[in-house]
This record gives structure tokens, C-alpha cells and sequence, in this order.
């Protein structure tokens, strides 16, 4: 999409842990929906969890070696599979699931694709959940134009270019205080859809 790209276009310039706090407060969006998903299903997103706490503790100066690559695999090959599963939330789950795997394979080898691919997989939600609630037979350019301007795809676009605005006017060093504001961002922001509470 071509106003995704444009909003992306300063992410890999970013200081890496300015790209970690940009994929933590992408997740943090979509957590909700993978939390609603656990809660009806049993699914055990524990390691999400741990997972997150574990990419906070590295903003706040906590060494990268403390995260290791089985707590990654734990998130890769616990994933929600969507042939498992018939839950609404499955796809939002996994890709809340995949985005923090994408934010450990950052940590441990800095590639900024992975940064990249967690802004993806949120409009990919956003995408799927606006294509069932018109669902076509078959999807068509002007179905995808009509997503690509809805409100909700519009409003995730442009939180993640305030985003990316906010993160580029922090300090460069991050301290205790820098980490508060960056959490209270996080968890005063509304979440990805309008379902996941």
C-alpha cells in the first residue's frame, strides 16, 4: 500500500531500540485481539507474554543475550495454526504471534526487515477484518481501495507515522523516564480492532 510505505520510510533509520519500541507498540495493539483469541480458545500465549516483557527489559538496558533464540522458537512453534482453529480472532492471533517473533529475530540480528514486517502484519489484520465485513466473492482492485481507505486502515497508518514521529523525537539513550513514556503510550493507545477488548 502505498501510504504504508510512505509512513516506513524513516523506520530502518531509526536507532535500533527506537525500532524495538516501534514494534512493541505495534504489538501492544495487537495483543488485545491475541489475548480475546486465548481466552475463548484455551490457547496458551504465554510465551507472547514472556516474550514482551523480555523486548521491554532490552529498552531498559537489560543486555540482548537475555533473549535467547528458544524463547523465539517457543513463539514460532507455538503460533496459533489457523488449520487448528476456527475462532475469528485465529489469523489476528498468529499475527500478533508472528510480530513478536519478527521483534525477537530484530533483537537478536538487527535486521530491519523484521521491523518492517511487524507495520505489515498489522494492516494485514486490519486488512482481513474489513474484508469480512464486506465480504466479495472474489477481491478486487476496488475492494482493496475501498479497505485501503477506510478509517480504520487509515487510522493504523497514521498511528504508526505518529509513532515514528514520537520515537524520533525521544533521546536517542534510552532511561527509566523515556521507558515510562513509551509504556503509558502503550497502554493508553486503543487496540488494532475494534473486537479485541
Amino acid at each position: 500500500m502505498i501510504g504504508e510505505e510512505k509512513s516506513l520510510v524513516s523506520l530502518p533509520t531509526l536507532p535500533r531500540k527506537k525500532q524495538i519500541a516501534f514494534a512493541l507498540l505495534v504489538f501492544e495493539r495487537m495483543l488485545p485481539s491475541l489475548t480475546a483469541f486465548s481466552k475463548d480458545t484455551g490457547f496458551d500465549d504465554s510465551c507472547y507474554l514472556r516474550a514482551r516483557d523480555a523486548a521491554w527489559s532490552v529498552l531498559q538496558n537489560s543486555p540482548d543475550r537475555d533473549i535467547d533464540q528458544s524463547l523465539n522458537e517457543a513463539c514460532l512453534n507455538n503460533a496459533p495454526d489457523t488449520d487448528a482453529f476456527s475462532h475469528e480472532l485465529t489469523s489476528h492471533a498468529l499475527n500478533a504471534a508472528l510480530a513478536m517473533s519478527d521483534t525477537l529475530e530484530f533483537i537478536l540480528d538487527h535486521r530491519p526487515d523484521h521491523i518492517v514486517y511487524v507495520s505489515t502484519l498489522a494492516t494485514d489484520s486490519v486488512h482481513l477484518y474489513l474484508s469480512r465485513l464486506s465480504p466479495s466473492v472474489v477481491s478486487s482492485s476496488v475492494e482493496d481501495k475501498k479497505i485501503a481507505e477506510h478509517p480504520l486502515m487509515q487510522q493504523e497508518l497514521s498511528r504508526q507515522e505518529e509513532d515514528i514521529k514520537f520515537l524520533a523525537g525521544l533521546p536517542d539513550q534510552f532511561d527509566s523516564e523515556t521507558v515510562s513514556a513509551l509504556r503509558e503510550r502503550a497502554r493508553t493507545q486503543a487496540p488494532l480492532l475494534p473486537a479485541a477488548h
